[in-house]
């Protein structure tokens, strides 16, 4: 077996391919078939069927009593009874209709009607309720007057926590004259659930605890259908308090085991008031025990066929694979030499390109000194300033040889720059080879600008763009100019331009132009480096970007047309924060 698997690396890829072919068959054929009983999906539906059935029946049940208690309203002429304020005819109005509701299918707990002041004109509710009629205020009557519609939610005005609809009692003109307030019990919810699911557990979430099976109030008739309801309703008190502390609300589901019982507790169900505030949540406590036994089946014989295979696959790869690793090692090695060889060459073309322009600079300096001794010319202040500018192009050239060495030795050794000195120095440096050239450079950057970068990232950047468009400009007859401008954005981003009047770029090689070895020039006149240096700066800024446009702009009272190469990098104060 194991020099049938040396024998070439095709034999290792193919018994390697089929092996996770026939893993990801297996898996896909055992998820296909068990998708149907997958637990999180079986339970997302459980929870929203929960929630649906909910809202569904609380919207029903209140469409009920709006229309049933508006046509009585109508026919027993609340209405009139209210503006007149005759309390005594009202209740001999209400009284037989409303206490009928008790042997309805609805448990109504009370009746509340109140005239258009807020006043209690009427109320049922029954006699183990105690309470004081002079307590009872209307608590959304002035939505319902306002919007002159009816509006349900869950109040806690009577008992702790109770379903209630208040709908508006209009005259003949339609005007709002008072309001009904309809209290349901929540063992309403509680029962109807249990129509759709078997052996649910539910419980209502209020004010920090659980509300208890029995309330304590009671009735005089065996009739009340709310008794009946108070039998039948099972939320489940002992239940959920033994799992309180394990119920994270903040979740629209819980799984929580109890032994070896697995339940889905749904937490979704938010109970809102009148006016849209949270009061309490419904909570739904679903056995998900035998599904979840099967789902968990499914994935332990899935996870020991994936074991036994990567059992293989591991000793495939270390019968097999080591002699390749070898001839891997190798060329890696060869690869990195390699690289390193170019990345060497790659350095050095990119030091000679920015070391062409101070060696020609102090090669127009060697000849300016001769041409003024060779006129008489050549003082002692003319010979200092030569000399000062032949320092400075060799201390540039010498911090080019430092930051190269400072990336091959260190890695990156970034520090606190500024934008216009730096344009200033680079502007002075290249100062010769533009005036030779006709090029007249106006510099609006007058503000100091701070960022992150090498020393000479910026300097070393505008002199590669200004001997750019110097190279453009000389191919122009008539005035030469560089527009140089900076401004600041939201959020602190800088935007520096390079502007010039040399014609733009081609527009085929406007997007490529920052790309290395892309120029407009003859292959003999440029080396295309000058703008994939700019690029590689760019990189080295914080948050910096650089593209190039052709554009117009005003100089001089003129407008001139030409490219603009953009630059834009994130600001930093000078404390370097």
């Amino acid at each position: 077996m194991k020099q049938f698997l040396e024998a070439s690396k095709s034999r290792i890829v193919i018994v390697t391919y089929v092996l996770l072919f026939c893993m990801f068959c297996f898996f896909s054929l055992m998820d296909l078939h068990k998708r149907t009983s997958d637990y999180a999906y079986f339970a997302n539906k459980i929870n929203s069927f929960i929630q649906h059935a909910h809202d569904s029946e609380a919207e029903y049940l209140c469409s009920r009593l709006v229309n049933y208690v508006s046509t009585i309203a109508k026919e027993k002429h609340f209405a009139e009874l209210l503006k007149a304020g005759d309390a005594k005819a009202l209740e001999k109005a209400a009284e037989p209709v409303f206490y009928d509701f008790g042997k309805r299918y609805v448990p109504v707990i009370s009746v509340l009607i109140y005239d258009g002041n807020g006043k209690l004109k009427y109320h049922m509710t029954p006699p183990s309720i105690e309470h004081d009629p002079e307590s009872l205020r209307p608590n959304v009557s002035k939505d319902v007057f306002a919007t002159k519609k009816y509006t349900y939610g869950y109040e806690t005005n009577l008992v702790p926590l109770y379903f209630c609809t208040v709908l508006p009692v209009r005259d003949a003109r339609s005007e709002v004259v008072g309001t009904i307030e309809i209290g349901v019990d929540l063992s309403f919810f509680h029962y109807n659930l249990k129509w759709f699911l078997h052996d649910v557990k539910t419980a209502i979430f209020s004010d920090g605890k659980f509300l208890e099976v029995d309330t304590g109030y009671k009735t005089d008739s065996a009739e009340y259908v709310y008794d009946y309801y108070k039998r039948l309703k099972a939320n489940d008190a002992a239940f959920f308090n033994q799992i309180k502390k394990q119920i994270d609300f903040r979740w629209t589901k819980n799984d929580i085991q109890i032994g070896n019982k697995y339940y889905l507790v749904s937490t979704s169900q938010v109970l809102r008031d009148n006016a849209g505030r949270e009061v309490g949540k419904y909570l739904v406590a679903y056995d998900m025990t035998e599904l979840r036994n099967r789902h968990w089946g499914y994935f332990y014989a899935w996870l020991l066929f994936f074991a036994i295979t990567a059992c293989v696959m591991l000793c495939i790869n270390l019968v097999g694979f080591r002699k390749y690793e070898r001839i891997i090692t190798d060329q890696s090695k060869m690869l990195s030499q390699r690289s390193k060889q170019c990345a060497l060459g790659e350095m050095l073309g990119h030091i000679g390109h920015q070391w062409r322009q101070p060696l020609y600079n102090l090669s127009l300096i060697v000849q300016n000194i001769g041409l003024q001794n060779q006129f008489g010319k050549l003082d002692d202040a003319m010979l200092n300033k030569q000399i000062t500018q032949a320092n400075q192009n060799i201390e540039y050239m010498s911090n080019i040889i430092d930051d190269w060495r400072s990336l091959l030795m260190s890695g990156s050794s970034r520090t606190l720059i500024e934008l216009q000195s730096s344009v200033e120095r680079a502007i002075a440096m290249v100062a010769p080879v533009m005036e030779q050239s006709r090029v007249t450079i106006e510099n609006r950057i007058t503000a100091p600008v701070y960022t992150m970068g090498f020393v000479n990232d910026l300097v070393q950047l505008t002199i590669n763009v200004l001997l750019n468009a110097r190279d453009q400009l000389s191919m122009l007859q008539g005035d030469r100019f560089i527009l140089l401008s900076s401004s600041e954005e939201a959020e602190g981003v800088v935007t520096v331009t390079f502007q010039d009047n040399g014609g733009g770029i081609p527009d085929h090689l406007l997007k490529r132009i920052f790309e290395p070895y892309v120029t407009t020039k003859d292959k003999a006149d440029g080396t295309g480096l000058g703008l994939y240096l700019c690029h590689q700066i760019v990189d080295n800024l914080d948050h910096g970007k650089v593209w190039a446009e052709n554009r117009s702009f005003e100089l001089h009272g003129e407008t001139r047309y030409g490219a603009c190469i953009c630059l834009q990098f994130a600001r930093t104060t000078e404390g370097g924060k």
